[in-house]
C-alpha cells in the first residue's frame, strides 16, 4: 500500500492552517475526516502537524479529507483531540466555523460513481481548471491555490469572510454562477459546496475510489499544484461581482402583463432570431451557447451564453472584457425596451455607447476614401518626411542617468510611473516637474491624493533646498518653508507651474477638458497625473479593466494631438513583493500602450533579496548605497529596458539627488536680492558627502536574469 506524502501535508498545513491565523498566538486547528460509508467515518482534531502525520499513517488506505475553514478552538475539547477515532459523537458543523479563510471550487469529472477518471477525462478537467483560474484572475481574484484532487482539480481562493448567513448566501450564489459558467457534459463545478464546514481532499493522500489495479482509471495522489508562500486575502467585493452573474428569476413585468408564469426563454430567442448553437444540460439548469454575443457579433465560438435554471432563473454572460458588464436584463432591454422600468432602460442606454440604439441595427462601417487633405493611404519611403531624430525636442528630467539612457521625455508620448507604497513616487515627480520648469518647460500637476496646499508645501521644500527649509519644533523629521521664501517661489513658478483645483472633482471628462484648455491657453508641455486609481472613470466605457485601457488610449491620443508629454502614476497590485512591469495594477494594456514605464524601488532588504533574482547579485549590490533606484522597465523610442538609475533622498527637502554632493539652486533665487550663500558648515557637509561618494566609485552595472513562470 502506498504511503502518504509527508512533505505535501506539511505544505498544506502551512498554507491552509498556519497562514489563516489572525495572530501568532492563535492556535492552529485542523480536523481530519475519513469517510468509509454512510455508517462509518473517522475524525480527529489536531493542533500539531507532526502528531497529525503520525496518526494518518495507519489510515493511508482510505479517502482522507480536511475541513477547509477556520474551526472554533473549543472543538479541541472533543473526544478525538490529537487522535483519530471511529464514529465520534461530534464533528465540525457550520456553527463551529468562525470564519471563511478560503472560497472553494471543486472541478470534477462526470463519471460512474466509485470510479476514477481516465487520462482523457483528467486532462479535460485540467483544461477547464485553467479556464476557471484565468477567469478568476481576470475578475480581480489572486493568490489562488490549485490542488489536484486525484480525479480533478480544487481551487481555493484566500479571503477573510465572516461567518454570517448573508455571506453564506453570497458564496452560494458565487458557486452557482461558476457552475453555470463552466460546467458542461464532461466536467462539473459542484454547486453544493458552499457551506462553511465543507471538506476537501487532503493533499499528500490518495483518492481511493475504484480499484488500485486498474491502469486505465488509476488511483492518484492529491497534491498542491500552484501556490504562493504568502497569501493575499481577496476582497469580498470580487466574490460579489461574480455572484451577481448568478441567474435570477425573471419577474413579472409590463411586457408580459405582469403574469406570474415562468418566462418562455425559447420563445424569446425565436422571436428575436437569437441563434443558439448548442444547449448543454448542467446540474441545476441549461446553458444556451449562442452563435455570437448579443452586443458584439465578432465575439463567437462559445464566448457568449444564456443560462436558464430549472427554477426559471436566467442570466447572460460574454467572456470578453468589453461585454462583461452586460446582464440578462440588458439582453431583454435591447429587444424589449419597455420590459422593466424607465430607470433600468436609461441605465442600459448608458452602457451602450458603441452599439447604438436598441431600436436600430448598428451602422455599417464605411471606409474613409482617399482625400487630398489626408494624402495617400499607403506611403512610399520617399513620401514620408525626414525628421532628424537627434534634434527632436525632449523635456529633460534633470536626472542624468535617465536623460542619458532615454534622452529625456519625448513630446507626444505617455510615461507610466509606478512603485510600492512609500517608494517616493510623488516626491520624485515633484523634482522632475521643478527640473522641467527650470529648463523652460511649462508643467501641470493633478494630484488625486494631495490637496493643493499640501502639494504646494512639498513642492516648496524641494524648490527651496536645504539652506531655506526650517525644522518644525518638537518633530524629528518635519520641515517647512517660511512664507517669505514661499512667496519668492510663487513668483518664480508663476506662469510655469499649474496645480489643479480639486474642488472641480476627479471625473476624467472634466479633467481632460481642463487639461486641453490649459494647453491651449498656457502652452503647457508636461502633464503629471498622480494617480490613475484616483481618477473617476465613471464616464469611460467598459468594465474596470476596459475603462483603464480606454483611458490610456485617450491620453495617448491627447499627447500626440497636442504634442505634449503625459506622466501617469499607477499603483502596483497589493500582492506584489518586488514590483515588475506586469505587476502594475489594472489592465495589462496600461503598460503595453505606454511609450515608457518607470518603476521606483526603495532600497531595502526586499530590494536586495528579490532584486538579485531579476538583475543579478552583483548589479543589485552596486545599488545598495542609494536610498532609491528607478528602473527603466520600458522605453519604446530607445529600446532601453531593465536599466537602473540610483538616487539619494534628502529628507529635509524631499529631493531626489543624483549624488550626495548635488545642490541645485532653482531660478527663484533670482527673485531674491538678499539671497544668502550656504554657510561654511554646509560646505563642510558637502565635502564630507563627496568623500562618501568615492566609496562607491568601484561599482558598475551588470547583467540580469529573468524568471519564467509555468501554468499549472
Amino acid at each position: 500500500m502506498e504511503n502518504i506524502d509527508e512533505q505535501q501535508i506539511r505544505l498544506w498545513w502551512s498554507l491552509f492552517r498556519e497562514s489563516r491565523k489572525s495572530s501568532p498566538e492563535e492556535p492552529t486547528i485542523a480536523e481530519i475526516r475519513i469517510i468509509l460509508n454512510k455508517t462509518q467515518n473517522y475524525s480527529g482534531y489536531f493542533t500539531d502537524v507532526e502528531t497529525l502525520i503520525s496518526e494518518l499513517k495507519a489510515y493511508s488506505q482510505y479517502n482522507i479529507y480536511f475541513v477547509i475553514n477556520q474551526i472554533d478552538g473549543s472543538c479541541t475539547g472533543r473526544e478525538q483531540y490529537n487522535k483519530i477515532i471511529r464514529n465520534p459523537t461530534s464533528t465540525t458543523s457550520d456553527s463551529d466555523i468562525v470564519g471563511r479563510g478560503f472560497v472553494f471550487l471543486d472541478i470534477d469529472v462526470k463519471k460512474a460513481a466509485g470510479s476514477n477518471s481516465n487520462e482523457e477525462e483528467f486532462q479535460y478537467s485540467r483544461a477547464v481548471a485553467n479556464k476557471v483560474y484565468k477567469f478568476l484572475r481576470d475578475n480581480g481574484l489572486c493568490d489562488i491555490i490549485v490542488n489536484m484532487s486525484g480525479n480533478g482539480f480544487h481551487l481555493f481562493i484566500p479571503c477573510r469572510i465572516a461567518a454570517t448567513k448573508e455571506n453564506d448566501e453570497l458564496i452560494k450564489r458565487f458557486t452557482t454562477a461558476m457552475g453555470f459558467l463552466f460546467s458542461d457534459e464532461k466536467v462539473e463545478i459542484d454547486q453544493s459546496i458552499f457551506n462553511r464546514a465543507r471538506i476537501a481532499k487532503l493533499p499528500g493522500t490518495y483518492s481511493r475510489k475504484g480499484t488500485r489495479n486498474n491502469p486505465d482509471r488509476p488511483q492518484r495522489m492529491a497534491y498542491i499544484v500552484k501556490y504562493k508562500d504568502e497569501l493575499v486575502d481577496n476582497d469580498i467585493e470580487y466574490f460579489r461581482k461574480i455572484a451577481n452573474m448568478c441567474p435570477e428569476p425573471e419577474k413579472p413585468s409590463q411586457s408580459n402583463n405582469f403574469r406570474s408564469e415562468k418566462f418562455d426563454l425559447d420563445a424569446f430567442l425565436e422571436r428575436y432570431n437569437i441563434e443558439v448553437t448548442e444547449r448543454v444540460k448542467i446540474n441545476g439548469g441549461t446553458r444556451y451557447i449562442l452563435d455570437h454575443c448579443v452586443f458584439n457579433d465578432s465575439h463567437k465560438g462559445k464566448d457568449a451564453a444564456i443560462f436558464l435554471g430549472d427554477n426559471g432563473a436566467i442570466s447572460y454572460y460574454c467572456f470578453h472584457n468589453s461585454c462583461s458588464q452586460y446582464t440578462w436584463k440588458d439582453v431583454r432591454l435591447k429587444f424589449e425596451p419597455d420590459a422593466y422600468s424607465k430607470r433600468d432602460y436609461s441605465e442600459f442606454q448608458r452602457k451602450m455607447p458603441y452599439y447604438g440604439s436598441p431600436y436600430q441595427f448598428r451602422e455599417v462601417f464605411k471606409p474613409k476614401p482617399e482625400t487630398p487633405e489626408n494624402g495617400k493611404k499607403w506611403l512610399s519611403m520617399k513620401d514620408v518626411k525626414y525628421v532628424d531624430a537627434s534634434s527632436l525636442p525632449t523635456i529633460p528630467t534633470g536626472f542624468g542617468g535617465i536623460d542619458r539612457a532615454v534622452g529625456g521625455l519625448i513630446l507626444g508620448e505617455v510615461t507610466i510611473v509606478s512603485g510600492s507604497n512609500s517608494s517616493g513616487k510623488s516626491s520624485w515627480l515633484n523634482c522632475l516637474g521643478l527640473n522641467a520648469i527650470e529648463k523652460g518647460w511649462k508643467t501641470a500637476i493633478w494630484s488625486g491624493e494631495l490637496v493643493p496646499y499640501r502639494l504646494k508645501n512639498w513642492l516648496n521644500q524641494s524648490a527651496a533646498g536645504k539652506s531655506y527649509v526650517v525644522k518644525k519644533d518638537g518633530y524629528d523629521n518635519m520641515y517647512y518653508v517660511p512664507q517669505a521664501t514661499s512667496n519668492k517661489i510663487d513668483l518664480w513658478t508663476s506662469d510655469k507651474l499649474y496645480l489643479y483645483n480639486n474642488d472641480y472633482g476627479s471625473r476624467w471628462e472634466q479633467l481632460c477638458a481642463d487639461i486641453k484648455e490649459l494647453i491651449k491657453e498656457k502652452d503647457v508641455k508636461l502633464v503629471i497625473i498622480d494617480n490613475l486609481m484616483a481618477v473617476n472613470l465613471e464616464g469611460v466605457d467598459g468594465d474596470a479593466n476596459t475603462k483603464q485601457k480606454n483611458f490610456i488610449l485617450e491620453i495617448n491620443d491627447l499627447a500626440k494631438k497636442e504634442n505634449i508629454h503625459i506622466i501617469v502614476v499607477c499603483h502596483p497590485r497589493k500582492d506584489v513583493s518586488f514590483l515588475r512591469k506586469e505587476s502594475i495594477s489594472g489592465s495589462g494594456d496600461i503598460t503595453n500602450l505606454a511609450s515608457n514605464v518607470f518603476i521606483l524601488h526603495r532600497v531595502n532588504i526586499d530590494f536586495q533579496t528579490r532584486g538579485k533574482d531579476f538583475f543579478g547579485e552583483s548589479k543589485i549590490n552596486s545599488y545598495m548605497c542609494y536610498g532609491n533606484v528607478l528602473e527603466i522597465a520600458k522605453s519604446r523610442a530607445t529600446g532601453v529596458c531593465d536599466h537602473l538609475v540610483g538616487f539619494y533622498y534628502e529628507i529635509e527637502t524631499r529631493r531626489f539627488k543624483n549624488s550626495l554632493s548635488e545642490h541645485i539652486n532653482y531660478g527663484w533665487t533670482e527673485y531674491d536680492p538678499q539671497c544668502t550663500i550656504p554657510t561654511n558648515e554646509l560646505y563642510k557637509e558637502v565635502e564630507k558627502d563627496d568623500e562618501e561618494d568615492k566609496d562607491y566609485s568601484q561599482y558598475s552595472d551588470s547583467g540580469f536574469e529573468t524568471i519564467d513562470t509555468c501554468p499549472f
